[in-house]
């Protein structure tokens, strides 16, 4: 072997492990402001090249719409749990975020609690529109990445909520995904 192929080679591995460790997901990242539900090609090409295989996806092709969930997801009657559907608009170019909680939860009565600096704190979805769903998942991520315990109002009283490594991933890795979607990171 001389050394100008191992200078090849060596510089094709290089070229590989800086590609490679540019696709890894942080998925701990802080999301920018919210700014609206804008996509481009480069985050619809990304989105669909790398990361669809990690969900269910629905095709309703009448309304233009894609909606992904996220396979690994929990899907559970007995304990209360939301999990998120990423929601592609390709006709006007934008992806939303929507709340899908479970029969254990009202979905007219959300809300979590948490304590922060030694205060109790509570935020309330108001199901008013795609805004507020995003607003409601933005706090939740953001909690979920400090490692603030949360607690969830389940009809008659507050319970634990995404106490499990499984269902705190599903909601942190699909808002990841959405943000990149939405080049909020």
């Amino acid at each position: 072997m001389t050394i100008g192929s191992f200078s090849m080679r060596f510089f094709v591995l290089f070229l590989l492990s800086v590609s490679i460790s540019a696709c890894g997901i942080n998925a701990n990242k802080e999301a920018e402001t919210f700014d609206g539900f804008s996509t481009d090609e480069s985050s619809k090409l990304f989105f669909k090249n790398v990361r669809r295989s990690y969900y269910d996806v629905t095709i309703l092709e009448a309304a233009k719409l894609e909606t992904y969930r996220f396979k690994k997801r929990v899907v559970s009657e007995e304990q209360p749990i939301i999990n998120l559907a990423i929601v592609n608009n390709w006709r006007y170019d934008e992806a939303y975020v929507l709340l899908e909680p479970n029969t254990v939860l009202n979905q007219d009565e959300l809300k979590i609690r948490w304590e922060e600096e030694g205060q109790q704190k509570v935020r309330v979805f108001a199901n008013t529109n795609t805004d507020s769903h995003v607003d409601f998942a933005d706090k939740v991520y953001e909690l979920i990445n400090a490692e603030i315990e949360m607690e969830i109002w389940a009809g008659d009283s507050w319970r634990s909520f995404l106490n499990t490594s499984q269902s705190k991933e599903a909601f942190r890795l699909t808002m990841y995904d959405y943000y990149r979607l939405v080049r909020r990171i």
